[in-house]
């Protein structure tokens, strides 16, 4: 596994930032990103469904949103994400995350390890502010999680600036309707269900490229900003498709045939609704535009050709 997937996996995890923080979300007016971040419309006689591709974590204070946005957001009467956002929902995900991400006795993580791996585990957690003991009762995957996001954040990254939490701010304060796709136990699920091999390959990854992390986020970041939608595929999901199916068929395909089958179901009534989910669920073949698309709905990228 390259580190270009991990980092994708990581940046599409939203759970992980509603179960690493009870800290207040970020609510500043949204700023314009330089060209503008994607937004699309799906329409049919009566109805209309913005769809908003986001990015989970963002640097406090760096743009959310466009003027584009922020009209579909006003003229919406019902806003979706992934998650519900809320502090009873983050309390209730904290918990769930801790009781899947612990490991059960006798399996602590260093079992999962040669001894060298054992060794650079020891050497990425120092190098982060933790010992290797604090990762020991984790699960694979919660502990090559926290290994990738840990150090997004020491590089100013913060999951409670993230443009989902911004939208949900943006509907409180309007009174809109608010609604989740998923539950926190579905989120969490998606990665405590992974294959032992695949988490351990995960762990193994995390401890050896954990500083690259921050890296890679900030190119998604750039490209998200300027609306760049080819380069977003390539770096969310195009290697993630092609060399673990597994992830992507878990994190993507599944999730975006369930959201689609509601969203056409949502269509089917009357009014408008703005949809704010991982910029990673729009783009590519398999994304939500192209699937809306092939079931005949019309989609149309706002203020450019789509």
């Amino acid at each position: 596994m390259k580190k270009r997937v991990l980092a994708a996996i990581a940046s599409i995890a939203l759970v992980w930032g509603c179960a690493s923080s009870g800290a207040p979300a970020q609510t500043e007016p949204a700023r314009q990103a330089t060209s503008g971040p994607a937004l699309y419309v799906a329409r049919d006689a009566d109805s209309a469904i913005y769809l908003y591709g986001t990015i989970h974590l963002r640097r406090d204070g760096e743009p959310w949103g466009s003027p584009d946005v922020e009209a579909a957001l006003a003229r919406s009467e019902e806003i979706w994400t992934e998650l519900e956002i809320s502090p009873e929902a983050e309390a209730q995900t904290q918990q769930l995350a801790m009781q899947s991400g612990i490991a059960p006795a006798g399996r602590p993580l260093s079992s999962w390890l040669t001894p060298d791996e054992n060794q650079r585990l020891a050497a990425t957690a120092q190098r982060f502010g933790l010992q290797a003991q604090q990762l020991e009762p984790l699960q694979p995957w919660f502990a090559a999680l926290t290994l990738t996001v840990l150090p997004m954040m020491q590089a100013g990254y913060n999951p409670q600036a993230g443009v989902d939490r911004a939208i949900d701010a943006f509907g409180d304060a309007n009174g809109k309707r608010m609604r989740a796709f998923e539950t926190p136990q579905q989120q969490i699920g998606f990665f405590a269900n992974l294959s032992p091999e695949l988490q351990r390959q995960m762990l193994v990854e995390a401890i050896d490229e954990a500083d690259r992390g921050a890296e890679m986020l900030d190119q998604m970041s750039a490209a998200w900003e300027r609306g760049d939608v080819s380069a977003l595929e390539t770096l969310l999901n195009e290697q993630m498709r092609d060399e673990y199916p597994e992830v992507y068929a878990v994190l993507i395909t599944q999730r975006n045939q369930a959201w689609v089958a509601t969203l056409v179901q949502e269509l089917g009534g009357s009014g408008v609704d703005f949809v704010g989910v991982g910029a990673a669920h729009l783009v590519g073949p398999d994304g939500l535009v192209a699937q809306l698309r092939a079931r005949g709905v019309t989609v149309e990228r706002v203020g450019a050709p789509g």
